[in-house]
């Protein structure tokens, strides 16, 4: 209970500085929310030289906080993929988001593994597969919620704000997907009476989880319409789910991913179970963004060297895709589209904190793996969520679906939307 308290306290403290003090310059700037709860996370906890205001056995005790905040951005990133929906999107959408994770995943895969073995010996070339791939897949995420700052603060509105949210949040499931494959990829196989689970045993494991808890809470909440009811069964079903899938070591992500899409294409009341989700999005993220920043282990300079590169070629990826989904759509969009889509949001820090925990026992050279890990994904999403709001204001006042009243209007006026900052609605 006093581990409990302690953390409610930091997370108090926590939205308290970030909402008064970080929030004007935000406003003045256009800086997306969330950044700033990573770094008060690093400030406070057992990275930092000085002593440390929550200690790392703090943090083990509350793991199954940590794990609720993950398995909910994988819970509602599910429940979003209604098949009805994803086939009603237009093909230009789903055409730049695989475009971008294609190219991303390419250039980033590829420039990570390339700089490993030529340039930084002490991460162990041996390893350099497993953390391209890890590097990779992290950066496919993209950001759908800097699309809705956006749109909230300027009402932007037109043909290419729309096709940034649908891809964003296409992307996103994509990456999501890509992650949990690759931890199965790396899991550790395991002799069994009947044979070696492997990689695919795994898989399957993985979606079985998720389906059959799916399948058994939608038995169990039935046609439930009382929101208090159905945030308490959430809640429960999360932890399990999340809670077993860290047992049995794979991504809690994918697991809760797959419990949404089958509560999204089977509950009657999936609409309600997701406004559910929604109201209690923005708490869960600031608790995932705050254990982002206690969890982060400072890494050495060959860490920092990979994370530096890491947040150019990302940038670089995500522009190529924009180039080639240009032309793939025959000059419907502008080929400096990529650049609207290079936020990288809660989905990413979700992986950072699932490898700091699946692969903390794992080293590359003299390092932890998770810690090099942390250090680019976390990184890249700070930069990125620095930057990326204004290149899609820039992006939409080209394209006149941002007018000079609603620009000037979006950063004169003080409104609660623009102060809740990026976290506070979906697209």
């Amino acid at each position: 209970m006093q581990n409990v308290l302690i953390l409610v306290a930091f997370v108090t403290v926590a939205y308290g500085l970030a909402h008064k003090v970080v929030g004007r310059l935000q406003k003045r700037f256009l800086v997306a929310n969330g950044p700033e709860y990573i770094l008060i996370g690093l400030m406070l906890g057992p990275a930092m030289p000085w002593p440390a205001a929550i200690e790392e056995a703090t943090l083990i005790s509350v793991a199954p906080v940590i794990t609720l905040a993950i398995g909910w951005v994988g819970l509602i990133y599910g429940m979003q993929a209604n098949l009805r929906d994803l086939i009603g999107l237009r093909s230009s959408a789903a055409q730049l988001a695989l475009w971008e994770w294609m190219a991303t995943a390419t250039v980033v895969g590829g420039g990570t593994y390339a700089l490993i073995v030529f340039a930084l010996p002490a991460l162990d070339g041996a390893d350099a597969p497993f953390l391209a791939l890890m590097l990779a897949a992290s950066a496919t995420v993209g950001s759908a919620d800097v699309i809705a700052l956006i749109r909230r603060r300027f009402l932007a509105d037109g043909p290419l704000t729309s096709l940034l949210g649908a891809s964003q949040r296409l992307g996103e499931l994509m990456a999501i997907v890509t992650f949990g494959v690759l931890v199965c990829v790396y899991h550790q196989p395991i002799e069994t009476g009947i044979g070696t689970i492997g990689p695919g045993g795994w898989l399957l494991t993985t979606l079985l989880l998720g389906g059959g808890l799916g399948i058994m809470f939608r038995l169990f909440i039935g046609d439930e319409h009382d929101a208090d009811k159905q945030f308490l069964a959430i809640l429960g079903i999360v932890v399990f789910a999340s809670g077993a899938a860290f047992y049995l070591e794979l991504s809690p992500l994918l697991v809760n991913l797959t419990l949404g899409v089958v509560l999204a294409n089977m509950a009657p009341n999936a609409d309600e179970i997701l406004s559910t989700l929604e109201r209690f999005h923005r708490p869960m993220v600031i608790m995932l963004l705050a254990f982002a920043g206690l969890l982060w282990n400072l890494s050495g300079p060959a860490a920092w060297i990979l994370a530096g590169a890491y947040v150019v070629l990302r940038i670089a990826g995500k522009l190529i895709g924009g180039v080639g989904a240009s032309v793939a759509t025959q000059g419907a969009w502008s080929r400096g589209i990529g650049i609207g889509m290079v936020g990288h949001g809660e989905v990413a820090v979700a992986m950072a904190i699932s490898v700091g925990l699946l692969f903390k026992d794992r080293m590359v050279g003299g390092e932890s793996a998770a810690h090099v890990l942390m250090t680019a994904i976390l990184m890249s999403v700070i930069l990125n969520e620095i930057w990326s709001a204004r290149f899609v204001r820039r992006q939409l006042i080209d394209v006149g679906e941002i007018t000079a009243d609603r620009d000037r209007l979006g950063f004169v006026e003080e409104t609660e939307a623009s102060m809740s900052g990026v976290h506070g609605g979906r697209t």
